[in-house]
Parts: C-alpha cells; structure tokens; sequence
C-alpha cells in the first residue's frame, strides 16, 4: 500500500535578506494537507517557505517571501 506521507516543508527562519540557511521540517514527509497548513503558519512569520515532494521536488506551495527572492535571484 502507498503511503500518502509525501511531502515536506523547508523553509529559511528569519530575515530574507539576511539567513539563507534550508532547514527541513522535523516532520519529515507528511500529509498534504498537514503540509500545506504548516507552512501558512510558517509563512505568518514573514519567512521562505515551500511545500515539496520527497521524490520528484515539485513545489506545490511557495510563500509570498520565497516568490519574491527567487524573482531577485532571476533579475540578478
């Protein structure tokens, strides 16, 4: 039977501008909408976060913090 646990949270705490250090939730893979949920918390908080799969790394979810960077990133 598949396992419906495939998705993580990574995120980047505090400022953008400053931290670019990943860190994995210590969730490991979960539920989509477990995922989902927790990273509109972590989003609340004015930080990078997206929602990825564990095997093929398709982001379903980016805040609006991480959207932002990875446009600087292009235009620079």
């Amino acid at each position: 039977m598949a396992t419906q646990k495939n998705w993580i949270i990574k995120y980047v705490a505090g400022n953008p501008a400053m931290f670019s250090r990943v860190t994995t939730d210590a969730a490991g893979a979960i539920k989509r909408g477990e995922a989902l949920a927790g990273a509109e918390k972590v989003a609340a908080n004015g930080w990078r976060v997206w929602v990825e799969h564990v095997v093929t790394g398709e982001r379903i979810f980016e805040s609006a913090v991480e959207k932002a960077y990875k446009q600087a990133a292009v235009a620079a």
